[in-house]
């Protein structure tokens, strides 16, 4: 009998996808102490990040190590810091020539600790052939006009900013004049303008039933009744990753885990899948269609999509692991040594398949297995190779037929991929790939 799930049809699917080849062809590094000014007319609260870190406010600066340690000979980042960090790239997008616009998420992590970190997003210039970069401008994210149905963060205040505690932008497309953003809590996809001011947000729906985070300010939980949970994702597992047709006309926003149906998540033979949604921008509303997308393991989460072309796109599947096998502690973990170095971070090349409803795998580049014949890698080999060993890599996109752009978010001040214990820098790489995009 075959298995039919909404519009999908998951039949005997077996993806046979193979290894290819990537080659280093540039290395940005973006050290992580990167800060920036709030705006003029942001408030005082704004003007310092963590002061909640720890839930219960501390004014402070650099009252706290970012890893929970007290111990004074840390050597990880302190909070709460002054300005905003320019961190947490969650989303790239190639506009042409050096072009490129990067994403930031909610902050330090979760609504409660976040409410004075600010939601923006970045346009920078990168020369991949030097090596070197220029911010070029930010653009923060606003709710003048009222259009966020729910109470935010900075509801009294003229300039009305966007906070962590608000969204979480981990996604993006720009269409026209309009930055799309999928966001994790609701999840809901936002339109902002081009100066960053909020011009819509949409609910999100699956075959016209909700999609609903336990962090949708719209639940309100009365009683420790599970009957009463009207959610059906995980927390901070809404949009990820969002991609959009090439035409423009059709977005594509993607869940970071499966739905919650019938008293399981979403799986086939025992392996969780993703849920692709179909968002159509002229009709300004979701449709019935979805893609199915089957993780390797249900320990996996997704980091990024985009489309290659109208058929095929690149998503990347990583592990909750970070660091190095040549780190790794050895009995005795110390601070010098990662206990479970990063093992799974790929990106795969996925066909669209309509008729069956899946985002089906067709080949993979191994980050954890780069090769630096151009000898241009700025951080240190492993056993030869350039790796890739972040925590959370969440940005992918095409730049030309050879080449693809890869970049980390670096959760700053918390993930620590590269040197135990150091906070991590942003890192952008350029691979050349041309065996990779041209499989089918």
């Amino acid at each position: 009998m075959k298995k039919i799930v909404g519009s999908l049809c998951l039949c005997s699917i077996l993806f046979a996808a193979n290894e290819y080849e990537a080659n280093l062809a540039g290395h940005i590094v973006i050290p992580a102490e990167n800060f920036i000014n709030a705006p003029k007319d942001a408030p005082e609260f704004l003007q310092s990040t963590g002061k909640f870190l720890r839930t219960i406010r501390n004014e402070n600066l650099g009252a706290f190590n970012a890893n929970y340690t007290e111990e004074e000979s840390s050597n990880t980042f302190r909070i709460p810091f002054k300005k905003q960090a320019l961190q947490g790239h969650s989303g790239v997008k190639f506009t042409g020539d050096k072009s490129y616009w990067l994403l930031s998420d909610n902050g330090l992590g979760t609504k409660k600790n976040s409410p004075d970190s600010m939601t923006f997003i970045h346009n920078y210039e990168f020369d991949f052939q030097k090596g070197s970069y220029k911010h070029l401008k930010t653009i923060f994210f606003n709710d003048k006009d009222k259009k966020f149905p729910y109470l935010i963060t900075l509801e009294s205040t003229k300039s009305r900013y966007l906070t962590g505690a608000d969204i979480d932008p981990e996604s993006f497309q720009i269409v026209g004049k309009s930055f799309w953003v999928g966001d994790e809590f609701g999840p809901f996809l936002l339109e902002f303008d081009e100066k960053g001011t909020l011009k819509e947000l949409f609910d999100v729906n699956l075959n016209r039933k909700p999609v609903l985070s336990p962090d949708n300010p719209s639940l309100q939980l009365s009683n420790p009744d599970i009957l009463e949970n009207k959610a059906n994702i995980k927390r901070s597992k809404g949009f990820e990753a969002m991609a959009s047709s090439k035409d423009k006309t059709k977005l594509y926003p993607m869940l970071e885990y499966a739905i919650f149906k019938d008293g399981k998540y979403e799986n086939k033979g025992g392996k969780n899948y993703l849920r692709i949604l179909e968002f159509d921008i002229k009709a300004r509303k979701f449709t019935d269609k979805s893609y199915a997308y089957i993780l390797e393991s249900n320990a996996h989460s997704i980091g990024d999509f985009n489309m290659i072309d109208e058929e095929y796109g690149l998503i990347i599947e990583r592990d909750d692991t970070e660091g190095t096998m040549d780190k790794a502690c050895r009995g005795q973990e110390t601070k010098s040594c990662f206990k479970n170095p990063a093992k799974f971070k790929r990106i795969y090349k996925v066909k669209l398949d309509d008729k069956k409803g899946v985002a089906e795998k067709i080949a993979y580049i191994d980050l954890m297995n780069i090769n630096d014949t151009n000898k241009i890698a700025k951080k240190p080999l492993v056993n030869g190779k350039f790796v890739f060993p972040f925590f959370t890599i969440e940005d992918v996109d095409i730049v030309d037929d050879k080449h693809i752009v890869v970049a980390n978010d670096n959760n700053f001040p918390f993930s620590s991929s590269r040197e135990p214990y150091v906070p991590d820098d942003n890192e952008i790489i350029l691979l050349e790939v041309e065996e990779f995009l041209k499989i089918k």
